[in-house]
């Protein structure tokens, strides 16, 4: 049984991690990584991750969403270039000086404060100057990204190290992407880009789908962590989950005809069933839009989830199949990919791996570190 008190728990595999990094990066090559870790490493676990990713010769940097989640990894001791993805505040150009970050620029107010941060710390700033080419986000627009380039180049205490822009459509619309492409061209002929600077605008699905954008560094979150971002693009590209989503069964339940099943009684039994009762809800992450729909996998074979997901548990009916309390179950990961379990919940992986909540135990493996719990 699992070491602690809810049989409900994670284990991260970090040789697949691994193993997802240098297949992405044959892919891009000459081109580098920067490994997307957001979101504690799209809750596989930031510092787990970066640790991890430490000796790949190909990952040229890790990149977050903001001042927070990298202090995080500066704490952890990773001293790797940190990117940060977001806006920041003015009022953070001083933490990001001092923690040697990398914050994107677009704006002379933050490009302002980063340059005075840099000259209170002697020291000068790296920035990557981003350019909205549609995503319509973040960035100078692609009309005056030219003119505000020039404006922050101005700043003497600022190093723009490189340049990038991010797709909007990358996993379904290649007419988009292109035309974006070309505005991202658009402006590097109109500024006077100095030799040494770099250039990025793929990530996992733009990547996969447009060689032509790969230039010096390629943005790889999703494919990191064993997910498709689309899988016409590469069907037989051989990503591996990292992820493996497990629980046991805690209780079984016998369900008479015509017997309903959760609240709402939105599910009744059509036949006498056994109902096995899994320690995992959507407190946990599993959510509630797989109920009636969802599936688990329970010694080799697929048990539908029945009735609505509740805050601690789900149910899911196992009349044809042996089971006792105790049994493993997989909720999505080996053998289960999180893209299809994402697609009964009417949503994407990347939101399924994210909503795993903290409550979830981490066990990561595959590394020195092997075996060893972690909280989120």
């Amino acid at each position: 049984m699992a070491p602690y008190s809810r049989p409900n728990w994670a284990h991260i595999d970090l040789a697949a991690l691994r193993h997802n990094a240098r297949l992405v990066a044959r892919h891009v090559a000459p081109a580098r990584l920067i490994a997307v870790i957001k979101a504690n490493a799209y809750g596989h676990g930031a510092l787990e991750v970066a640790r991890a990713l430490g000796d790949e010769s190909a990952v040229a940097m890790l990149a977050v969403a903001s001042v927070d989640e990298a202090a995080q990894l500066r704490k952890g001791g990773i001293k790797a270039p940190i990117l940060l993805l977001s806006a920041i505040l003015p009022s953070e150009a001083r933490d990001v000086v001092r923690l040697g970050l990398t914050a994107t620029v677009f704006d002379l107010e933050v490009a302002a404060a980063l340059n005075a941060s840099a000259e209170i710390e002697k020291r000068r700033a790296s920035v990557h100057f981003k350019v909205d080419s549609g995503m319509g986000r973040l960035g100078a627009h692609w009309c005056e990204a030219a003119r505000v380039f020039s404006q922050i180049c101005g700043f003497s205490n600022l190093e723009i190290a490189a340049i990038y822009t991010h797709f909007a459509c990358a996993d379904e619309d290649s007419d988009f992407s292109a035309l974006q492409l070309r505005r991202f061209h658009q402006f590097c002929g109109e500024s006077a880009l100095p030799p040494t600077i770099l250039k990025h605008a793929a990530n996992s699905a733009g990547a996969l789908r447009f060689r032509d954008a790969h230039f010096d560094l390629v943005r790889s979150g999703i494919a990191l962590y064993g997910a498709h971002p689309c899988r016409d693009l590469a069907p037989g590209f051989d990503l591996r989950p990292v992820m493996t989503w497990r629980a046991r069964v805690t209780a079984l339940k016998k369900v008479a005809k015509g017997q309903s099943v959760s609240y709402g009684a939105t599910w009744t039994a059509p036949r006498a069933s056994q109902i096995a009762v899994l320690p995992a809800g959507y407190a946990d992450g599993y959510l509630r839009a797989l109920s009636n729909c969802g599936e688990v996998l329970l010694n080799g074979k697929c048990a539908p989830v029945v009735g609505r997901v509740t805050m601690d548990q789900i149910m899911v009916d196992v009349t044809d199949i042996p089971t006792q309390i105790g049994d493993e179950v997989t909720l999505f990961g080996a053998n289960l990919s999180v893209e299809e379990v994402a697609a009964r919940a009417g949503t994407i992986s990347y939101e399924l791996l994210c909503a795993v909540s903290s409550r979830v135990p981490r066990i990561h493996f595959g590394s020195a570190e092997c075996g060893i719990r972690s909280a989120e």
